[in-house]
């Protein structure tokens, strides 16, 4: 093994070197940054489909998919793509069925590699979340007068969830609108003594994007469960993992899981910090 490849161990595993892109992301040109985009986004193609395809889905050329693999340290793309390849090798079921193989799969078959695929999910949850940053998630929401939810797209089932849990732990809890109009009206509302929850993952939407922009600038403390520390969604505390995909479908099972336990915590600790009398 030369100086090189010890310098450079996201050679040799696909999650360190998928960190290693999310922490050079920023400083990527810009046809690169379209690329580490997808090869967050579906791994599945990045490791079964050819050079030719993936250029054709990125809307790019072959050839910057070798650059985009010399960039990081690679011979070429096939290299890079050998890390893909391995990662589901030692995956039973790799990454899920792929969106032109699963309408020949068994029912069976294909609960059980959804389910899989939202394991997944969770683990890289425990893999990447937690200590200091859920700590402070915990003390802006038991702390938070009112608590103010955003998302959109699949995140509103997150944010529908976070309503049902913190509504049942008497914690008062409101659902940002996604009209882009109305956001300054909600943001106004705001207070510093609240919080900002935003659930958002790659592509992130205008509206999601923009509340949290808005909150942070008012000074308005923002928890965010995304998936990149580069993307357009930031606040205070940031929850940072990725959730697993399944035939071109995204799980939300590991924020699912998140929600709870941060709403639990939150519950918790602010019944700790209330007076008994209040509580009566």
């Amino acid at each position: 093994m030369n100086d090189k490849e010890q310098l450079r161990p996201s050679k040799r595993n696909l999650t360190n070197f998928l960190a290693e892109v999310r922490g050079s992301y920023d400083s990527l040109p810009r046809k690169l940054r379209k690329l580490a985009a997808f090869s967050f986004d579906h791994p599945d193609n990045m490791a079964l489909d050819s050079i030719t395809e993936l250029a054709r889905r990125m809307d790019s050329h072959p050839s910057a998919l070798v650059r985009y693999a010399q960039h990081f340290g690679f011979s070429g793309f096939s290299e890079l793509q050998g890390l893909y390849r391995e990662h589901i090798r030692n995956n039973p079921l790799g990454y899920g069925l792929r969106p032109d193989n699963s309408d020949h799969a068994g029912t069976t078959d294909m609960l059980n590699a959804i389910n899989r695929s939202a394991t997944r999910s969770t683990m890289n949850l425990e893999e990447t979340v937690g200590g200091k940053t859920l700590t402070e998630a915990i003390e802006l929401i038991a702390k938070a007068r009112t608590i103010w939810l955003v998302g959109a797209g699949r995140t509103m089932a997150v944010q529908s969830y976070f309503n049902y849990l913190f509504t049942g732990l008497g914690m008062v809890n409101h659902s940002v609108g996604q009209n882009l109009d109305q956001i300054d009206r909600y943001v106004r509302l705001m207070a510093t003594d609240d919080v900002v929850i935003a659930t958002s993952f790659h592509p992130y939407t205008q509206a999601t994007v923009k509340t949290v922009a808005k909150a942070c600038k008012e000074g308005i403390p923002c928890i965010c469960l995304t998936d990149t520390n580069v993307g357009p969604v930031h606040g205070a505390v940031n929850l940072i993992y990725s959730e697993d995909q399944f035939s071109g479908f995204r799980s939300i099972s590991a924020t699912m899981n998140l929600a709870l336990f941060l709403a639990i915590q939150a519950g918790k600790l602010r019944r700790e910090n209330t007076p008994a009398k209040r509580r009566k």
